[in-house]
């Protein structure tokens, strides 16, 4: 059955339609028989130097004076980033006068119009910001995120916008945006929130086409790798099929998925009908890397639906002059996090087993990180923009990542949904039905529209869970919340304990814990952070500690790990630093963790309530099962 597109979803890709088809009857540039309100040209006359040219024309001015301002962030990094500070040369003119123009702080300027109606902005701006996916120029192509690169004018963020491009003969264009008629180097936007949520990636570059039902997809590869150009399509256009079944429709009319591919990149940003994503060449060329990657497509690909579309107030509709405060980032990120590998169970590439051992390392990380205790997910959410993106070395204490721990709130509030219902209600429900309720054209989602969500689904009471795990900090029950799933949490001793397999950590073996992560820099072993459940903590040791010795002997990072290992609980441990140039000595008495690893695996002997839970959660059959039910 052909999966539906949702015109109620947003008024974008309806206008985008009227665009293309003006376009294609080779009307002129206009809207309603006048000029667009907003035309930009963007120029890129000598690409080696990484700057770009921009002519941004404000048509239909009023009054003695004009701003025009550049964002203070990126959409998807929640980060002030200050694009401006690579912005140079900036004057106005009307008719070829030239214009008087005043920096009023650090991202806004007023030009004084002169009476002026018709007024161009021009500025040049430095791109050589690849790695945070903002703007990047050479002379293979340039990369434009909107946000980094055009300016606006405050109060008319709703003006339609034209988009020139001078770039040389040989290069491509490839954005969501619409062409206008058939020159793929003018392109239209009903607005600028769209314009910035489709960035532009101009240059030489491969492009990979497929459908799916009808509507058009691209993969578009910029930088050298050996790949199987089939492999990617099928493999992209199953994950597209599953995710858009979650929630009932694709919400868009065209979709380009952009990749860098070059040594040390990673990452991914999320757009409208878009995405940008960075990976290594191996990614695409190696097996186990390019399982990889493709969670990292998964997860950007999530996005459309759940943050483009389905967004928390707080940041419904944006607001490029300041931070954007949310307590939901646990659901927009953290959720995304917990369905992108589960897709790809669901769709066969990942395992079942993979998938399991996934899982628990992520449950292992999120239990031995001392900061899950002191901040909640909400808390980690609003304070997003103050410390998950500027962390200290005491962020392992103080802070939990809305990724990680939004991820493991999601699997507990599947499974408890799971467990309220019997199975008949899941998370799948709860995001399509708030994706139904609350569409890009209202003011998004809060967080106790969340928790009615789950009570409308189960008929209980979710609000006692959420003040419990979401607003607070209690560790997630997950060893009883996983049995509705036929499986088990258990802490597995590590291999060399011959204790035997223990159910719980107060049961299995003890190893000697000093709470230190250390790194290797300049060829000196350094201390990175120190865990505050550990001793060192207590003893003073601090981030930026050379280790010179351990016990009288230098060491390096293995060999310290080697030392403690080779300890006993309770026994003492003298390490020699130096610290801002001077020799101290420092001893401390080893404290003890268990010794093995969370794991979650299936139960041996499950029930068909259990099994059906199972394979209705991961779309894949309980092992011996046969097929999926």
């Amino acid at each position: 059955m052909p999966l539906v597109k949702s015109g109620s979803r947003s008024s974008a890709p309806l206008r985008m339609i009227i665009l293309l088809i003006l376009g294609s009857l080779s009307f002129p540039a206009t809207v309603n028989g006048q000029s667009r309100p907003i035309e930009y040209t963007v120029s890129l006359v000598q690409p080696q130097t990484q700057m770009v040219d921009i002519a941004m024309l404000v048509r239909n001015v009023a009054g003695p004076t004009l701003d025009v301002a550049l964002p203070v962030w990126r959409p998807g990094r929640y980060a002030l980033i200050d694009p401006s500070g690579t912005v140079r040369d900036v004057n106005a003119n009307a008719s070829g006068r030239s214009l008087g123009i005043e920096k009023l702080d650090k991202t806004t300027w007023r030009i004084d119009t002169a009476g002026a109606s018709e007024i161009e902005v021009r500025y040049r701006i430095y791109a050589n910001s690849l790695g945070d996916r903002t703007r990047h120029v050479d002379d293979t192509h340039a990369f434009l995120s909107g946000s980094s690169v055009f300016f606006y004018v405050p109060g008319r963020l709703g003006d339609e916008i034209l988009v020139r491009i001078e770039a040389p003969a040989r290069w491509e264009v490839a954005t969501g945006l619409e062409p206008l008629g058939s020159d793929p180097r003018v392109r239209v936007s009903p607005d600028y929130h769209v314009l910035i949520d489709s960035p532009l990636e101009i240059g030489i570059h491969d492009t990979l086409a497929f459908d799916i039902d009808g509507t058009p997809h691209e993969i578009v590869i910029w930088g050298r790798a050996d790949y199987d150009a089939e492999r990617l399509k099928e493999d992209f256009a199953r994950i597209v099929r599953r995710q858009a079944e979650v929630f009932g429709d694709m919400p868009y009319d065209r979709y380009v998925f952009l990749i860098h591919v070059g040594a040390g990149a990673g990452g991914g940003t999320e757009h409208l009908n878009s995405t940008i994503m960075q990976t290594a060449r191996r990614s695409l060329e190696d097996d186990d890397a390019y399982e990889n990657f493709l969670g990292l497509v998964s997860h950007e690909m999530f996005h459309t639906w759940n943050v483009k579309q389905l967004r928390p107030a707080g940041i419904n509709p944006y607001d490029y002059r300041q931070e954007n405060y949310t307590k939901l980032l646990w659901v927009a990120e953290g959720t995304t996090s917990y369905y992108d590998d589960l897709t790809l169970t669901r769709i066969g590439v990942l395992t079942p087993d993979d998938y399991l051992d996934t899982m628990s390392n992520t449950i292992d990380t999120l239990r031995n990180r001392p900061g899950a205790a002191v901040q909640s997910l909400e808390e980690a959410s609003f304070d997003a923009w103050i410390k998950y993106t500027k962390p200290t070395p005491d962020s392992v204490n103080s802070t939990v990542s809305f990724y990680n721990g939004g991820a493991m709130a999601s699997l507990l509030l599947d499974t408890e949904l799971r467990t309220r219902t019997d199975n008949q209600a899941t998370l799948d429900d709860v995001m399509r039905q708030l994706y139904r309720d609350f569409p890009l054209s209202g003011t998004g989602f809060t967080p106790e529209d969340v928790v009615a969500a789950f009570d409308a689904l189960s008929g209980t009471d979710f609000d006692p869970l959420f003040e419990r795990y979401i607003r607070g900090t209690d560790r997630y029950p997950l060893e009883e919340a996983v049995h509705v799933l036929g499986l088990e949490l258990v802490f597995e001793p590590d291999a060399d304990d011959d204790r035997g397999e223990a159910d719980n950590s107060s049961e299995a073996a003890e190893k000697p814990y000093a709470g230190l992560n250390l790194s290797t820099r300049d060829g000196a072993t350094v201390v990175g952070s120190v865990l505050s459940d550990g001793p060192a903590y207590p003893a003073g040791i601090i981030s930026g500690d050379r280790v010179v010795a351990v016990d009288g002997f230098e060491v390096s990072v293995n060999q310290f790990a080697r030392v403690v290992e080779g300890k006993r609980p309770g026994d003492t441990i003298t390490l020699h630093l130096l610290r801002y140039g001077q020799l101290r000595t420092i001893d401390f008495v080893l404290t003890s963790r268990p010794a093995g690893r969370w794991k979650l695996r299936r139960l041996e002997t499950p029930t068909d309530d259990q099994k059906a839970a199972y394979e209705s959660w991961l779309g894949q059959p309980w092992p011996g099962d046969g097929g999926p039910r």
